[in-house]
């Protein structure tokens, strides 16, 4: 079997199986105030299983699953986010839209 690699910033480490959930579940993104809301669209009720993934100079800070503040390493809501380059740059082109054109990070 071909194994699919996917590129994860380099800040992450995540364990196989957290990068397999992160590649493999029917995640849909939304961009909010700066931070991305990711909804695992996999479950009955994905209402349930949405989170919110903060960005911090890029890079997928914190979520607001309880997976993630285990404090165990990334969630796969962050890992989700940190392997799609095209939704990091969409939140980094908010940024700098809503900051009237500034491309300095606010943190």
């Amino acid at each position: 079997m071909l194994a699919i690699m996917t590129p994860v910033l380099p800040e992450f480490d995540p364990p196989a199986r957290v990068l397999k959930w992160a590649q493999y579940e029917a995640f849909a993104f939304e961009l909010l105030d700066g931070d991305i809301r990711v909804r695992n669209e996999s479950y009955a009720d994905p209402g349930a299983h949405e989170y919110r993934v903060r960005i911090r100079d890029g890079i997928p800070h914190s979520c607001s699953c309880p997976a993630d503040e285990s404090g165990d390493g990334p969630c796969n809501h962050r890992v989700a986010v940190a392997i799609r380059p095209r939704i990091l740059e969409l939140d980094v082109q908010m940024h700098v839209i809503a900051g009237g054109g500034s491309s300095s990070s606010g943190g």
